[in-house]
């Protein structure tokens, strides 16, 4: 559409900024300003005044491997026509946001770092990396390496044949549908997760031998939604298996580097050197909003147009397995938005906002990419919010994500 004339007074404010840090981030001293956000080490890195700087240092912290670039780069050139987004300015400084970026048609609107965070730091996933390991699935299947979403994971994994997954199909844990017993309540010390999390955390056991321990299911697979990380860590080792690779290699392979990331990630890992696939993958900010925009195209790469118009596409990871993963199927009403949960939907390996406003990887403490194929929009956060969950930041995120969606619908 064409721009409003007041927009296009605007134009280019956000551009001349983008690079710059925000004035005073919220709470500075309480995040460890002082300090020059140290990030601590393995017995305090989770505390308030450590995490800005841990979220951005977890291989130092922590065994990692690496997913590596390819050394193609894909471009993120500068909008032509930014408007200025006056409500950028203070979301960011109302909201412990270490950086924001935003994509409209792969180009890039607004871009900020705050904490002293800048752009060739890697920032950690947390559960955003489980939309990676969902979307490595569906390459694995495109090449034959796993046969079916619908084989039981003990045919990749027979590890698992006496666990809680026995019988439990590939689509079941992608969708959360699995119906393992699972308590996923962050930030107490002895729930399922705190002792799941402590195999890489504080690389005592491994994830597999964690996994096998579960025994129990609450509801018959594929009938209820329930949020459970290790459903993430299954798939983790179904493709280390199926593939012969360690999951970082594949990913790399396969996804990092064909996308055109501009550096190499880094993935935690366990005492086994196995991948905490449902956690900690950490990247720059720039190469999220990559993996997002590779999301919208559809799973194409698209750098632009070649002699002619014609575009510029190759496929990384196949359209009908973005369009199925992004989507909820008319049978699973259990994984609509507000049935899955009283707000998002879920997809394979990822959640789907209502309101037709599109999809969202997101992960504690305030990460997320959140992507909209109807406004060409790709948002990328990183935060630090104190808390694992925090409702009221959270409305505060929806808010400003619907802001933009709406901005982005005038351009």
């Amino acid at each position: 559409m064409k721009q409003p004339v007041f927009l296009l007074a605007l134009a280019g404010m956000i551009g001349l900024a983008c690079l710059t840090p925000a004035g005073a981030a919220p709470d500075e001293a309480a995040y460890g300003a002082a300090q020059g956000y140290a990030p601590g080490d393995r017995s305090n890195w989770y505390q308030q005044q450590h995490i800005v700087g841990a979220y951005t240092a977890m291989e130092t912290l922590f065994p990692t491997r690496a997913v590596r670039a390819g050394g193609d780069v894909r471009p993120l050139p500068r909008h032509p026509a930014s408007p200025a987004l006056p409500f950028v300015q203070a979301y960011l400084a109302s909201h412990p946001v270490t950086g924001l970026l935003v994509l409209k048609d792969g180009r890039v609107l607004a871009e900020h770092y705050q904490y002293g965070r800048d752009a060739q730091q890697r920032f950690t996933s947390f559960s955003m990396a489980k939309t990676v390991v969902g979307m490595a699935v569906g390459v694995a299947i495109a090449e034959g390496r796993i046969a079916s979403i619908d084989d039981p994971v003990q045919r990749y994994e027979p590890a698992l044949a006496d666990s809680a997954w026995q019988g439990v199909t590939l689509r079941q844990v992608l969708t959360m549908s699995s119906g393992v017993r699972f308590d996923e309540t962050y930030d107490k010390p002895n729930t399922d997760i705190a002792r799941f999390s402590r195999a890489w955390t504080q690389q005592r056991g491994t994830l597999l031998n964690e996994l096998t321990g579960f025994k129990a299911r609450d509801t018959t697979p594929g009938e209820h939604f329930h949020y459970v990380s290790a459903e993430t860590q299954v798939l983790a080792q179904v493709l280390v298996r199926a593939t012969g690779q360690p999951l970082a290699d594949y990913v790399g392979e396969k996804i990092w580097g064909p996308m055109g990331a501009e550096a190499d990630a880094a993935w935690v890992l366990d005492a086994s050197g196995q991948e905490a696939g449902h956690c900690c993958l950490s990247a720059r900010l720039r190469d999220w909003a990559r993996f997002g925009q590779l999301l919208l195209d559809g799973g194409q790469r698209e750098d632009g147009q070649r002699d002619g118009g014609q575009r510029d596409g190759r496929s990384i990871i196949p359209a009908a397995w973005v369009q199925a993963a992004t989507h909820v199927r008319p049978q699973d009403t259990h994984l609509q938005p507000r049935r899955a949960t009283p707000y998002l939907g879920y997809g394979y390996q990822i959640w789907i906002l209502p309101d037709e406003l599109g999809f969202a990887l997101l992960g504690v403490h305030g990460q997320a990419v959140y992507v909209d194929p109807s406004t060409r929009l790709v948002m990328v956060q990183t935060a630090v919010w104190p808390k694992s969950s925090d409702t009221t930041l959270g409305r505060e995120r929806d808010r400003f994500w619907r802001q933009l969606v709406m901005a982005a619908a005038r351009m």
